[in-house]
């Protein structure tokens, strides 16, 4: 089982560097209880910059997040949250197989005998036994109805519950060409602790989205705010500028925005 599925109880950890292991992580958190896993979230082989870590209970997360959040690690300091599960869908119903119906066999053939007595009045020791078969008997031969199978009954899409993150902003729409330098003066108006555009796995293409990680939720609010009432554009792009949603990490990411 992943750190998703084991451990409930973990914390988020944004603004890492990316040369932090998981052994650091693990050994950073150590002193605030018994931690479970360490780890951080990579694209290939390259570190997104955050990460995550379990430990037994809540009252550990609570802990963690009171010692360690703006802490100072790798130089960079780092922003602790606690990590909530995502609420778990409901599963389709699958109608139930209609029960199999025996088929009757048909009755064989079957043929009359008859026996007729002579009409001349001889003796009833030179009476001729005639025996007559009568035609074959058809049966009745029913068409089989091939039986219509029932329809399927569609289940609602059961949209699951995501919880907003209280310091990083998803920004969508934005030039390919744009790097993490460009991306962090856009938000040069408010403190930031780090800004990242992501990229393809394979070929390490700007995919035109990015997160920026604010130094505090009041921080974060304020540009969300803005953004909205005040558009920002960028070479004629108008960029999509909201707060991301912590889920359940994946081993891909774990922050994403809700883009519909």
């Amino acid at each position: 089982p992943t750190i998703v599925d084991q451990f409930p109880s973990k914390v988020f950890v944004g603004n890492l560097s990316f040369k932090t292991t998981d052994g650091q992580l693990k050994d950073f958190f150590s002193d605030v209880g018994d931690v479970k896993e360490a780890r951080i979230i990579t694209r290939g082989p390259r570190s997104l910059g955050y990460g995550f870590v379990a430990f037994a209970d809540d009252a550990t997360v609570n802990k963690a997040v009171e010692m360690k959040n703006q802490a100072e690690l790798e130089g960079r300091k780092i922003n602790v949250e606690s990590a909530r599960p995502m609420a778990e869908g409901a599963q389709d119903a699958r109608p139930a197989k209609p029960s199999a119906r025996r088929r009757r066999t048909p009755a064989k053939d079957r043929s009359k005998a008859r026996i007729d007595a002579p009409q001349d009045g001889s003796d009833s020791s030179q009476k001729q036994v005639k025996v007559e078969a009568t035609e074959d008997v058809k049966p009745t031969v029913r068409r089989h109805q091939p039986r219509k199978s029932p329809k399927k009954v569609e289940q609602p899409i059961v949209k699951e519950e995501r919880t907003p993150s209280e310091t990083v902003v998803f920004v969508g729409n934005l030039p390919f060409s744009t790097t993490d330098e460009e991306l962090s003066k856009l938000f040069a108006d408010f403190s930031i602790s780090s800004a990242h555009v992501v990229v393809g796995q394979k070929n390490s293409r700007p995919k035109g989205f990015g997160f920026v990680t604010f130094a505090s939720h009041e921080d974060q609010t304020k540009a969300v705010e803005k953004f909205v009432n005040e558009p920002l554009t960028v070479n004629d792009r108008v960029l999509n500028i909201k707060a991301a949603f912590s889920e359940s990490p994946s081993a891909d990411s774990a922050v994403e925005a809700d883009t519909a």
